[in-house]
């Protein structure tokens, strides 16, 4: 799509909104939406989810979940930052919002992936849904969908960024934005109270202002580097941390949790203390599977990087006091896709009517109305590469070659680099994925490949496009990233 025709589309929705506005004293406050997303945490890294790590206290986000629905069933658009991001804010898989691998920020070494791959401003963001309803909007932290200015948070509908567009690298500084302003240079551990700092001050600000408002809030915890604030370590822990300087370490994850808790819970206080509960949908999911051995996926099998349910499958709860009863755990199917579909529902924003949405308004299940999600199917990529599918509890996992896979796809851990023939899970049975009954379900296995063919039809696969996948604006092979690259020579 191109830009005069997405000003078209958004225009339409603007319009449709506010010709359907009833006057001013009839129309009920808008609830604000915060959506909490965070990094690289495991299923089983929240003492709500069951962690097995004794060091894991999160009192914060477990009373998230006491007062809401806690998912056990829940799946990311994708297995890696930059694709599940663009994911939740397009309730479109990445394949067809053209963001199915990472964007980066080494512009001397990948020059030209550096400029073509970002989140297209063709795409309509949550933030840009709710805008024409006078909604503030905010998005502070990691952002991982393109560094050049035309795919920044300011060019994708939010009117304010606080952050560090990617990660921090170990043992170095980054510089901190404040929209496309810079702040000086900051290290990752300085992060996290700015973070929160910015939330807080957004909301109060807005509240007094009497403006609903959007934050999506994007933790760097708990991705690496492995420094958390020695304030949360124990006396073993710090000695790790410093041991290894960042580095990669098992040791350090649990004061990494209980600080993203910390600071989760300073902003759920703000929200009480401002006395906007009732009027506040809050979300809370992390972006994919843990980065083993840091994390924990337990009793799932895989994690970050692979299609096993670890890397998919991620912790995930939703609160909204008054409309969504407490207590309660749901095992139905739900994806990071359906987050947009669902917001627009409770906001009361029409939805585009330009383009195909893979989420679902999970609304009528949240309220009781309805007792399960309505989704039944899921598409499992690695990049370009479709590599399962599942239809309610049986997951079909795909032939494949490393060679043809995404270039992350090289992780130790994932079971499946090279698989010659198709593998049926029935998860309701076997959550681990360690059984395979495709002879004993033959029928079902066919439903399956079937059901492949038909995504593969419409979002490609890693050596065809598909008849809604976008024309990618990179001139190689997305799942291969070079090895380097050189900048043009200057004339």
């Amino acid at each position: 799509m191109s830009d005069l025709s997405r000003t078209v589309a958004v225009a339409l929705v603007v319009f449709t909104v506010l010709s359907g506005l009833a006057p001013a004293q009839d129309t009920p406050k808008r609830p604000n939406v915060l959506l909490i997303y965070v990094d690289d945490l495991g299923y089983n890294d929240l003492a709500c989810y069951g962690a097995k790590n004794p060091g894991i206290k999160t009192p914060n986000i477990d009373r998230l979940a006491e007062n809401g629905i806690r998912f056990t069933n829940y799946l990311s658009g994708c297995n890696v930052c930059s694709p599940s991001r663009a994911a939740v804010l397009t309730g479109r898989y990445p394949q067809r919002n053209g963001m199915p691998v990472c964007s980066n920020d080494q512009k001397k070494l990948w020059p030209v992936w550096y400029d073509t791959v970002g989140l297209p401003q063709s795409e309509i963001t949550i933030a840009e849904l709710l805008k024409p309803l006078g909604y503030a909007t905010a998005a502070f932290g990691k952002w991982h969908l393109g560094d050049p200015d035309r795919f920044a948070p300011w060019n994708q509908g939010f009117d304010e960024y606080v952050g560090t567009k990617h990660n921090f690298h170990i043992g170095r500084p980054h510089i901190w934005l404040h929209n496309d302003q810079p702040q000086g240079e900051i290290m990752y551990r300085q992060a996290h109270q700015k973070l929160t700092d910015a939330a807080i001050g957004f909301m109060k600000r807005q509240h007094q202002a009497e403006k609903p408002f959007f934050i999506y809030l994007a933790h760097y915890l708990v991705h690496g580097p492995w420094s958390p604030n020695k304030e949360f370590c124990t006396d073993a822990e710090w000695a790790s941390v410093q041991k290894l300087q960042g580095g990669m370490n098992p040791a350090a994850l649990p004061a990494m949790v209980r600080e993203l808790d910390h600071h989760i819970g300073l902003v759920l206080h703000a929200v009480r203390e401002l006395g906007i509960d009732e009027q506040t949908l809050v979300i809370f999911a992390s972006d994919n599977g843990p980065w083993k051995p840091a994390g924990s996926a337990a009793p799932l099998s895989g994690a970050k990087y692979t299609t096993m349910e670890g890397g998919h499958r991620v912790p995930a709860m939703i609160r909204w006091p008054g409309r969504i009863s407490a207590a309660q755990v749901s095992d139905s199917m739900v994806s990071a896709v359906d987050l947009l579909p669902t917001i627009a529902a409770a906001v009361g924003a029409p939805l585009p009517a330009d383009r195909k949405l893979d989420g679902y308004d999970l609304m009528p299940m949240l309220t009781g109305e309805r007792k399960a999600s309505p989704r039944r199917e899921f598409a499992y990529y690695n990049g370009l590469t479709l590599e399962a599918v599942r239809r309610q509890q049986w997951k079909l996992h795909l032939p494949r070659k490393q060679a043809n896979r995404v270039y992350w796809a090289t992780y130790r851990l994932d079971p499946y680099k090279n698989l010659d023939h198709l593998v049926l899970n029935n998860l309701a049975a076997d959550i681990g994925e360690k059984i395979d009954v495709a002879g004993q379900h033959a029928q079902k296995t066919e439903e399956l490949k079937k059901l492949a063919e038909d995504i593969r039809h419409e979002l490609g696969d890693w050596n065809r496009n598909g008849t809604d996948r976008p024309a990618f604006p990179y001139p190689g092979n997305l799942n291969r990233l070079p090895r380097r690259q050189k900048a043009p020579a200057k004339r």
